[in-house]
């Protein structure tokens, strides 16, 4: 009988990737997916290369392991695609117990055109004045949060639009969130590590902008699907940096840092009276201090989601972004925050709904930041202040 989903998933999280390429292959072939196999294949190259460069000392460690996450993403997309029969996945031996699927409580927002935003492209030489004065770091992670931001964004006074600037290579947006100057920067990719990652955009754009402080905001994955709404939004207390790990022959040991987000920002948020949201299911969307998993992987596997909770046991969600930017603004000495809202459970159904899902989630994050930034005197404590009409 075929090994079932469940092993292989457990071999990836443990880093036995070569254990997991040998024995996926040869269930591939037994079960005649000769494709997946052939795809196997090549993965188990590319694995087997980075180990000989590793060991030559062709590649450092931090590219090493970049790939060996890549290699990771695609082999358990590659444990979707076989074809073993769910039972063998999900049922223990004698088992007949069941765990029920959470009801789905999700209703999409109403369907709304956006505004037409104007831009005005200017150089970076104009604007370093308002980087001198002071502006807050605004980092998303896709086009769907960028947008999403821009909606909320007002021009800088006397100014007929949005700024933008090109430095580097890189693309800033200048406006008002509420009463405060703020710059967006979108990551080129998903995750920390990359060259276009969040460790590097977020470094970068300290070093071109001088912001007082960055705040992440966007969407992340919950837990509980049955305790957690669409929408709720999770602020970060910690970020749990899950890749860092000791993987021994009996066991893995987490070695990473558990750093806090800056107090003055988690005090802001946690002191949100009188903010509230009602989500369109009627409920209404909870904002929580907590910590927040971090890491490459972009988890859509409740077998995986499921280990890291037992292994990391106070996380209410979970994202890709948040490790590079708590890297990234600690070299800098930049206070930080990660605002980011439920939009799946990262149960195998993260494809459902996914639009409408993410659309309401950096909704209901933004609408919280900007019940925020609507104070006067909110960041003084971290020199930045309020561009209040004259």
């Amino acid at each position: 009988m075929a090994a079932s989903k469940k092993y292989f998933r457990n071999l990836i999280v443990k880093s036995k990737i070569g254990e997991a390429l040998a024995e996926m292959m040869k269930t591939a072939e037994e079960i005649g997916q000769d494709d997946l196999s052939n795809d196997l294949l090549l993965l188990s190259s590319r694995y087997n290369r980075n180990e000989a460069q590793l060991n030559r000392g062709i590649i450092d460690t931090r590219d090493y392991d970049l790939a060996i996450n890549r290699i990771s993403n695609t082999l358990n997309e590659y444990v979707d695609q076989l074809e073993i029969k769910e039972e063998e996945e999900t049922s223990p031996v004698g088992s007949t117990t069941v765990v029920p699927t959470p009801p789905d409580r999700f209703v999409a927002l109403p369907a709304e055109k956006p505004k037409k935003i104007k831009y005005v492209e200017k150089a970076f030489r104009e604007i370093e004045s308002y980087s001198n004065q002071g502006l807050a770091l605004i980092v998303t992670a896709t086009d769907t949060e960028t947008s999403a931001l821009h909606q909320k964004m007002t021009p800088l006074p006397n100014e007929e639009g949005l700024v933008e600037v090109k430095k580097d290579n890189a693309t800033y947006f200048l406006g008002k969130l509420g009463n405060f100057a703020i710059a967006n920067v979108e990551c080129g990719t998903m995750g920390s590590t990359s060259s276009m990652g969040s460790i590097l955009t977020v470094s970068n754009a300290i070093n071109a902008l001088h912001p007082k402080f960055a705040l992440m905001v966007g969407v992340a994955f919950g837990i509980d699907g049955a305790k957690q709404n669409i929408g709720d939004i999770l602020v970060s207390d910690h970020i749990l940096p899950y890749e860092i790990q000791r993987v021994g022959n009996d066991k893995i040991v987490w070695r990473g840092s558990k750093p806090e987000a800056s107090n003055t920002l988690r005090n802001n948020f946690k002191n949100l009276r009188g903010w509230e949201y009602k989500l369109p299911n009627g409920e209404e969307a909870n904002l929580e201090l907590c910590d927040i998993l971090s890491g490459e992987k972009l988890i859509d596997n409740l077998n995986l989601r499921d280990q890291l909770v037992e292994e990391f046991q106070t996380a209410k969600g979970g994202e890709m972004e948040g490790a590079g930017l708590y890297a990234a603004c600690q070299d800098k000495d930049v206070a930080w925050i990660l605002i980011k809202s439920i939009c799946d459970f990262a149960d195998g159904n993260k494809g459902s709904g996914k639009k409408e899902k993410q659309a309401l989630a950096i909704e209901t994050a933004l609408h919280a930041c900007l019940h925020v930034f609507n104070k006067k005197h909110v960041f003084e404590g971290l020199g930045l202040e309020a561009l209040l009409e004259a």
